[in-house]
């Protein structure tokens, strides 16, 4: 550009303008800079740290449990490059807690000091000179959970049973003051319902004072927000407790021992889908094998899970009177061998002594010389060939008042 055109620049208020505001511009950036370069800003919600020099109260086992605030803003100055770029990191405030000497509530100063002495700048003020805390103990008790089912009507001949709560202990942890407070922990349905069946229902923790005022989750935590209640529907039925017999051998009325008991039936609440299928409930029973009259056998009454005896009974004893019964030995020598097609048994004991025969005292006295025959089935031995004893069975064709008791073997040869 030649020199004539250059100076018709500054004839043109435009180009004129344009230099006077970049002037303006670089003058201003040098005052901010190097003449006037202090700044005051103010840095938001800067957290009150109640951990900090926290020696104070926690020697007397105290912890801050709440502040009527958690944040301050903080002003600052310095260099307009430093508080520009300061952050609620750049401060830690709080509060000076001195001279407590227990629980309670106080109104403390607040104290903010620079987290790096790197940085340049200064702290100001605060937009709150105090804070009000509470301090107390942090303590955890365990509380049973009661179950309120006030809102559930049960159906026809049907009746709720004990309801469950799960969990049924629960651990409240907060403030010694408040967790005092807590007289009791209840799950409650809410919902109107009418049961048949065995329902659960999901609630949450109540918490009550002793004068029934709800007491809010605040500052509390619960090791469990959420109940589960079972509500067991039952019914009640009238059923023959009886008290059976195992190894009754075939072709024997057992009603020849006439057996008494000393409870003859019994009222169970049960689980309502089971009412209608129980028509008895079995006690125990007695081995005919090793019968011995006149003695007592007492059984204890196990329920299954769910079922409740609602006159509380325990225990059920059963006694057979020797006065209609007898015992006595008698000498077998009918050994048949059945289902041998091929022959292949040869029975070498030819008479079994002093096998014990009980029953009815007339059919005993009735019973003929070789009215017991001993068995051996073939279809069942799995031993090898050879001489062996085995177990053999007894049949009395002549009465089903009578049988065999114990055990007995013959030797046979394969």
């Amino acid at each position: 550009m030649n020199s004539k055109k250059f100076s018709r620049l500054f004839e043109d208020n435009r180009f004129l303008f344009l230099v006077s505001f970049v002037v303006a511009v670089l003058l201003w950036m040098y005052v901010v800079v190097y003449v006037n370069n202090e700044h005051t800003d103010v840095i938001r919600n800067v957290p009150i740290n109640v951990q900090y020099r926290q020696s104070a109260y926690q020697s007397l086992g105290l912890d801050v449990i709440e502040m009527d605030i958690e944040t301050v803003n903080v002003s600052v100055t310095g260099p307009r490059s430093v508080t520009g770029n300061l952050t609620a990191d750049d401060i830690i405030v709080y509060p000076n807690i001195t001279g407590v000497d227990g629980a309670g509530k106080y109104t403390v100063t607040l104290t903010a000091e620079k987290t790096s002495s790197v940085k340049n700048f200064s702290i100001n003020s605060l937009s709150r000179d105090t804070v009000t805390i509470r301090l107390d103990k942090v303590i955890s008790k365990d509380f049973p959970v009661e179950a309120d089912i006030s809102s559930i009507v049960v159906a026809g001949d049907y009746m709720a049973d004990l309801p469950i709560t799960s969990p049924s202990t629960i651990t409240i942890t907060g403030p010694e003051y408040k967790v005092s407070t807590i007289d009791k922990v209840v799950a409650a349905t809410v919902q109107q319902q009418t049961l048949s069946q065995t329902t659960v229902f999901t609630s949450e923790v109540l918490l009550y004072d002793e004068s029934d005022n709800l007491i809010d989750h605040n500052l509390l935590t619960l090791s469990a927000e959420e109940i589960d209640i079972t509500i067991p529907i039952i019914k009640e039925i009238t059923v023959p407790l009886k008290v059976d017999y195992i190894n009754v051998p075939d072709g024997f009325n057992t009603d020849t021992l006439h057996r008494s008991l000393s409870v003859s039936e019994i009222r169970l609440a049960v689980p309502a889908k089971d009412a209608d299928s129980i028509s008895e409930f079995v006690a125990g029973y007695i081995d005919l094998a090793t019968l011995q009259t006149d003695t007592a056998y007492t059984f204890d009454i196990k329920l299954p899970t769910g079922w409740r005896s609602i006159d509380d009974i325990t225990q059920v004893t059963a006694s057979i009177s020797s006065s209609n019964l007898v015992e006595k030995n008698v000498s077998v020598s009918e050994i048949k061998v059945i289902n041998d097609a091929e022959n292949l048994i040869e029975v070498l004991t030819q008479v079994i002594n002093n096998v014990t025969i009980v029953g009815d005292a007339r059919a005993v006295e009735e019973l003929s010389i070789g009215g017991v025959i001993a068995q051996i089935d073939a279809s069942r031995l799995t031993a090898a060939q050879g001489q062996q004893s085995v177990q053999v069975s007894f049949i009395i064709p002549s009465t089903d008042k009578v049988y065999v008791k114990g055990v007995y073997n013959v030797t046979i040869r394969i």
